[in-house]
C-alpha cells in the first residue's frame, strides 16, 4: 500500500475525497492536509499570498515519511502564478519541510501533457482573466503553444460546477482543429466522471489539474511493494 499526502488549498469535503479517489488505482491512498481556507475571492493578490504562504509549510508539516511516500501541492494557480520555478520554489520548500519527494500541480500539467504528446493545447480555466494570462505564460515558457484559453472568471464555488457542464464548455468553447489536447485547470474542477467520455467526443487527450497531479504522485512514488516502473495515468473509474 502506498500513500500520497495531498495538500490541498483550503477545506477538503467529501466532494474533494469522491473526485481524489475516483482516479486513484487499486493499493494507493491519499492522506490530505489542507492550507489556511479563508473565503477570499480568487484574485491575482490572492494567490501570490498563497503561494509566498508559509501555510503551505505547516500544512506539508503534519506528512511524516513513515505515513506518506509522496507529496503534491494540490493548487494550480497557486503553483503558476508566479511563473516558471515559482512551481519548483515550492515543491523545495515541502521537500525541506518532509524529506519527501514533492510535486505540484502546475509541475504535473506540464509533465502529463509531454506525456500526452500535446504541444498545442486549448485551455478551459474557471478563473479570472489575470490568472489565465499568468497560465498562458507559464505553458508557453514551459515549452507549449496555448491556441485558446477560455476562461469563466469565477472568483468562487469553482468546486460547484457541474461534470457535464465542464464536458459541454469544453466541446463547444474550449477545443479547437488546431489543438493536440485540452488542458481543464483548477483542482477544484470535477472532471472524474466526465474525462473519458469527454476525450472520446473530441478525439484527443485531455488532462485535468487533479487527474495530472495525481498522475505525477504516482510517477514519485519511492519504490516499494516491487514496483519497478511508473504507472499509467489516473483513470476515472
Amino acid at each position: 500500500m502506498s500513500t500520497i499526502g495531498l495538500i490541498w488549498p483550503g477545506p477538503v469535503g467529501p466532494g474533494e475525497v469522491e473526485e481524489t479517489e475516483r482516479f486513484l488505482p487499486p493499493g494507493v491512498t491519499v492522506r490530505y492536509s489542507a492550507t489556511n481556507g479563508e473565503d477570499e475571492p480568487i484574485t491575482l493578490e490572492r494567490l501570490i499570498r498563497m503561494a509566498e504562504s508559509a501555510d503551505i509549510e505547516k500544512a506539508a508539516g503534519v506528512f511524516g515519511p513513515s505515513e506518506v511516500d509522496v507529496v503534491a501541492y494540490a493548487c494550480t494557480s497557486a503553483s503558476y502564478v508566479r511563473g516558471v520555478g515559482g512551481d519548483v520554489e515550492i515543491a523545495e520548500r515541502i521537500e525541506r519541510e518532509t524529506r519527501l519527494p514533492t510535486t505540484t500541480t502546475s509541475t504535473a500539467v506540464t509533465r502529463a501533457l509531454r506525456a500526452a504528446a500535446v504541444r498545442r493545447v486549448a485551455i478551459l480555466s474557471p478563473h479570472v482573466d489575470e490568472l489565465n494570462e499568468r497560465l498562458r505564460a507559464f505553458l508557453e515558457q514551459s515549452g507549449f503553444e496555448v491556441v485558446h484559453v477560455r476562461g469563466l472568471n469565477r472568483l468562487r464555488g469553482i468546486e460547484q460546477i457541474p461534470p457535464d457542464e465542464i464536458e459541454e464548455l469544453v466541446v463547444r468553447l474550449v477545443d479547437r482543429p488546431d489543438a493536440d489536447g485540452v488542458f481543464i485547470s483548477c483542482t477544484g474542477m470535477k472532471t472524474a466522471a466526465v474525462i473519458a467520455g469527454l476525450e472520446e467526443r473530441i478525439g484527443k487527450p485531455v488532462v485535468s489539474a487533479l487527474q495530472a497531479t495525481l498522475w505525477d504522485s504516482l510517477n514519485g512514488l519511492r519504490p516499494a511493494e516491487g514496483r519497478t516502473h511508473a504507472p499509467e495515468a489516473p483513470r476515472a473509474e
